[in-house]
């Protein structure tokens, strides 16, 4: 075969995908994942369970759950009949993957998660199933067949569940009115998270002995010298070390010596940017970073002041980033 025949194969498999996803998006009853939603919100815990490619969907589902801030955790079928599954509580919800419904080793256990949890959900390709029975919810998930020229390996059915693990979980962030706090609360080592919980006065440079001071009459050369001691890349224009005069970056003095030729009389004022942009040390890390990044040119450091308006530090674009100083 020709590289443009197995090109068309590709092809069609991707329509093939689309097309199924549009078919289950026009016969699959919404209220169904509503109703499921609902539930979890109600739930102590949520037990996810799958097999084979399922439990992959199984756990997907359960960290999606974990990180907008719904307690849940995965549970393989086998290692529930030999002692886990005392996991499961009364206000326990479960939620089942399987293509068949009808995966041996859950229907094994169905009898003793019937007994145990407050509900059961079923995300399965098979709505007729012996699993499907003995749920709560069925969320059909069936496909009429997988992409694969096979039609065995799940390719296709892994698309749709992934599809209506996404629904499920938007219908929880709407039916719970899940905010980006709720889910910075489950993020903190990340950016999201850092951005959202964190504030300037947490991470900025400060104290006397590590903030650039200068004075407006100050000159070129004793800028310089200042500037690459504290080795933050800017100054403060100051008279008494508090109220800021001006600000000056490594950007203002490449740009004066471009363009001037006598650099022996130029000033600190002479340079510096007056009413430069500035931020209080108690905004959060997101607003620092969108002031500094939501402008047509982009600034890497910026002063940072107190209520009474006094520079009490510098914040750098890698200080947000969570770069070590």
């Amino acid at each position: 075969m020709s590289k443009s025949e197995y090109e068309a194969i590709v092809e069609a498999s991707f329509l093939h995908d689309i097309n199924e996803l549009q078919e289950i998006s026009s016969n699959i009853a919404w209220g169904s994942i509503i109703d499921a939603g609902e539930i979890i919100l109600k739930a102590e815990h949520v037990i996810t369970i799958g097999v084979g490619k399922s439990a992959i969907m199984a756990k997907r589902l359960s960290a999606s759950l974990t990180s907008i801030g719904v307690k849940s955790v995965y549970l393989h079928p086998i290692d529930a009949l030999h002692g886990d599954i005392g996991i499961i509580g009364s206000d326990d919800v479960i939620v089942l993957f399987s293509n068949s419904g009808n995966t041996e080793e859950i229907v094994s256990i169905m009898p003793f998660l019937s007994m145990r949890a407050s509900a059961i959900i079923g995300i399965l390709g098979n709505s007729a199933s012996i699993l499907s029975r003995h749920c709560d919810i069925t969320i059909n998930a069936e496909i009429q067949r997988e992409g694969c020229p096979l039609n065995i390996v799940p390719t296709t059915s892994l698309l749709v569940a992934t599809a209506l693990s996404n629904a499920l979980i938007i219908a929880i962030m709407h039916l719970g009115r899940i905010t980006k706090d709720d889910f910075a609360k489950s993020h903190p080592a990340g950016q999201l998270g850092r951005n959202l919980l964190l504030t300037v006065d947490s991470v900025m440079v400060k104290g006397s002995d590590y903030l650039p001071f200068v004075k407006p009459d100050h000159s070129l050369k004793d800028l310089l010298i200042i500037m690459s001691a504290k080795k933050l890349g800017c100054a403060i224009v100051s008279e008494d070390s508090q109220k800021i005069s001006g600000f000056v970056t490594d950007g203002d003095i490449r740009r004066c010596l471009s363009g001037m030729d006598q650099l022996s009389s130029i000033l600190v004022k002479d340079i510096m940017t007056i009413n430069p942009i500035m931020i209080h040390a108690s905004a959060s890390l997101g607003e620092a970073l969108s002031l500094m990044e939501d402008r047509e040119n982009k600034i890497g450091v910026l002063p940072v002041i107190n209520e009474d308006g006094a520079c009490i530090g510098i914040v750098r674009l890698h200080d947000i980033a969570g770069h070590i100083r």
